[in-house]
């Protein structure tokens, strides 16, 4: 093939450009086009005049006609939306445990369990004087800030003795559930307090702690053991106290917060008799060894009642009333595809500029309970609904800047003007990809509340979306009560 060269000159700067020949061969169509390569010309010009300092000499190109350009705006592409739900998801060794319940009206009756065991690999053998004597013992937990549902509302919890050594098991998921005695050790009544100051969701800062008064049985057994130094390890304590199950009542319909492990201790409270001052008061702290949370929900008489055992097969918005859902703690996707894309190829020499996915939640499903989380983060899948990997890890939706690529985060837009809510999506490299691919195999998008968290071949290792249970239902383009839609800006060039 013929090229011509195009030398811009300067006194420390050359730039070759290659050209094909003034010939312009379509990729999808294989014709001949004079306009083509006047755009290409230009576009080469453009970026030579970029490159260039003041005093250069550029050789003279001729400018395209603009008239043989179409700059064209499109609303009306299909966004098909459907639900994926995860198999199950790891919550062992998280940084935050969970426990409550409340009834969703998308997503129906939510729990979570906090399964705990406390033990002296930290701490050393548990000491006490002679002579003290027993006061009391205690469960201290200490808020991390996360709640989702109603905090308003009484909560009613009780904390259970493990039957069985919940560490013999190296890797917990959320249907996991540790045996515990049915009767409970503790109880504790009240109104949670999640955020008592303005910090950082999961700093200790500023937090309060919550304190259940357990057994004086279990207690006294506890101090009895250490007094006569027969809780010297942590295989001595742990064969004494296994673990504990911190469960939310049945009946109620308040929140879920969250707590914090390195803030969650066992404390057991004794007194010494003191001649000269009354009592000397003290306490020892059993601190926190292993945790896993036990999530789900029960979905019976809800739109999601039929959602698929399966991660492979997804619900389609139609048959869950024009909605889509995202769900953190119980792994609910939203998968986006876009069937109507490679109709833009049958425009002759089609360039999308700009492609913006707008995703507007349903109404009614926004309320101070249930408030949207602020990004939205999205990763490619297969047709069976499989992360596709890179490196071994999910890979996620990218754009092109100025530095190389990034992740593509859907940012949450508050338009008060008009009264809505909805997030906006890059995906102008996802349509690029889809008009300049000849392949037919079906690519997605997987929406989520949070990034991935890779660890051992697991996607979701003390990620927040394994530890929290942030929502959204999103309406599809048939649902009246919000819509989501495709707004893509492209060029196109007259042939002759």
């Amino acid at each position: 093939m013929n090229h011509v060269v195009n030398t811009v000159t300067s006194d420390n700067f050359a730039l070759l450009l290659f050209l094909p020949s003034m010939k312009f061969i379509s990729y999808y169509f294989n014709t001949y086009s004079p306009a083509v390569s006047k755009f290409l010309v230009a576009t080469v010009f453009a970026v030579s005049i970029v490159s260039c300092q003041w005093g250069d000499q550029v050789d003279a190109l001729v400018q395209p006609n603009p008239d043989e350009f179409a700059a064209l705006f499109s609303d009306t592409s299909s966004v098909v939306l459907s639900t994926v739900a995860t198999d199950s998801m790891m919550t062992g060794s998280q940084s935050r445990h969970l426990v409550g319940r409340y009834t969703d009206p998308f997503f129906g009756k939510m729990h979570a369990t906090s399964n705990i065991q406390v033990g002296l690999t930290n701490t050393g053998a548990i000491s006490v004087p002679e002579t003290a004597v027993y006061d009391s013992l205690a469960l201290s937990l200490r808020y991390d800030g996360y709640y989702y549902g109603d905090t308003t509302k009484l909560m009613n919890i009780t904390v259970h003795r493990h039957l069985s050594d919940m560490m013999d098991k190296s890797v917990y998921y959320n249907s996991d559930q540790t045996p515990y005695e049915a009767t409970p050790i503790g109880r504790k009544r009240f109104y949670p307090s999640p955020r008592p100051s303005a910090g950082t969701v999961g700093s200790a800062t500023g937090r309060v702690d919550l304190h259940i008064k357990l057994s004086d049985e279990l207690g006294k057994e506890i101090f009895d053991l250490a007094k006569a130094g027969k809780l010297s390890n942590n295989a001595e304590f742990v064969n004494l106290l296994k673990g504990l199950a911190i469960l939310p009542a049945t009946t109620d319909n308040s929140a879920v917060v969250g707590f914090l492990p390195n803030n969650t201790a066992l404390r057991l409270y004794h007194h010494t008799p003191d001649a000269v001052e009354g009592l000397d008061k003290d306490s020892v702290s059993v601190e926190l060894v292993g945790i896993y949370n036990t999530t789900g929900a029960d979905r019976k008489g809800t739109i999601l009642e039929k959602l698929p055992n399966t991660y492979r097969v997804a619900l389609p918005s139609a048959q869950s009333g024009n909605m889509a859902f995202v769900q953190a703690g119980t792994g609910i996707m939203t998968r986006v595809d876009l069937p109507s894309i490679r109709q833009l190829n049958n425009l002759n020499y089609t360039f999308a500029n700009t492609a913006q996915l707008i995703l507007q939640p349903v109404r009614s499903s926004i309320t101070n309970a249930y408030f949207l989380p602020s990004s939205l983060y999205v990763y490619l899948c297969d047709k069976n609904n499989d992360y596709i990997l890179s490196g071994g890890s999910p890979l996620p939706l990218t754009t092109l800047t100025s530095a190389g690529t990034s992740a593509v985060v859907g940012t949450l837009v508050n338009d008060f003007v008009n009264d809505r809510q909805y997030y906006t999506v890059d995906v102008s490299q996802f349509v690029r990809d889809i008009m300049a691919s000849e392949s037919e195999i079906s690519y997605g998008l997987l929406l989520r509340t949070s990034a991935t968290s890779v660890s051992g071949g697991l996607y979701d290792v003390n990620s927040e979306f394994s530890k929290s249970f942030t929502r959204i239902v999103f309406a599809d383009q048939a649902n009246p009560n919000g819509r989501t839609k495709l707004e893509i800006k492209y060029t196109t060039i007259k042939t002759q």
